[in-house]
């Protein structure tokens, strides 16, 4: 069945999850390798990504394995704030990025992509962005054809992590935890 809410692999019986700024452009490469799809059209093919960042369980694959991106919560809201807001006033300052979490993160849809995902099942395999190669290397059908070179070679994620700490202080950490408190106990981040 075609689903264009979810990442499947049927030949794997996988779905992935790929919440957003978590280094979901890279893994959807290294999936559709592997004949991950998304509404039957490979993830990644011809330089275009067609996944999804939404999150949706069908009865169909509900025995399926989960392989979920994950990021530091405190970092994938700040990338999100970067993401976003690239132009204009809350642009750069740490001062615009405590306003962004104060006043605008629980107005608009900033804050569905800083929460997400919410799920009910377990995951699985969980693909950290600060440790990808070792994730990877976790997951049987990607060990079982590429060496851990060439893991490590796919999955250079080619932008360096920004250190998140600098733009926190522990207000905002506070606030920003209240959204992402089931992200840090599912993914494994201390608070």
């Amino acid at each position: 069945m075609q689903n264009e809410w979810s990442n499947i692999s049927e030949k794997f019986k996988c779905q992935w999850i790929a919440p957003e700024r978590t280094g979901s452009r890279k893994i959807a490469e290294i999936l559709s390798y592997f004949g991950f799809t998304n509404d039957g059209k490979p993830l990644f093919s011809s330089n275009q990504h067609k996944y999804t960042h939404e999150v949706y369980f069908d009865k169909e694959y509900e025995d399926y394995k989960l392989i979920c991106n994950a990021r530091n919560p405190y970092a994938k809201t700040l990338a999100i704030y970067k993401n976003f807001y690239k132009t204009g006033i809350l642009i750069g300052s740490k001062e615009n990025f405590k306003r962004f979490v104060f006043e605008d993160l629980r107005l608009g849809r900033t804050v569905k992509m800083v929460q997400r995902p919410i799920l009910n099942r377990k995951i699985d395999y969980i693909i950290k962005l600060e440790t990808i190669v070792e994730d990877l290397q976790k997951i049987p059908f990607i060990i079982e054809k590429f060496s851990s070179e060439k893991i490590a070679l796919i999955a250079s994620h080619g932008k360096p992590l920004r250190d998140w700490e600098e733009y926190y202080d522990q207000e905002t950490k506070d606030v920003v935890y209240s959204y992402t408190s089931h992200l840090f106990e599912m993914w494994g981040y201390e608070r």
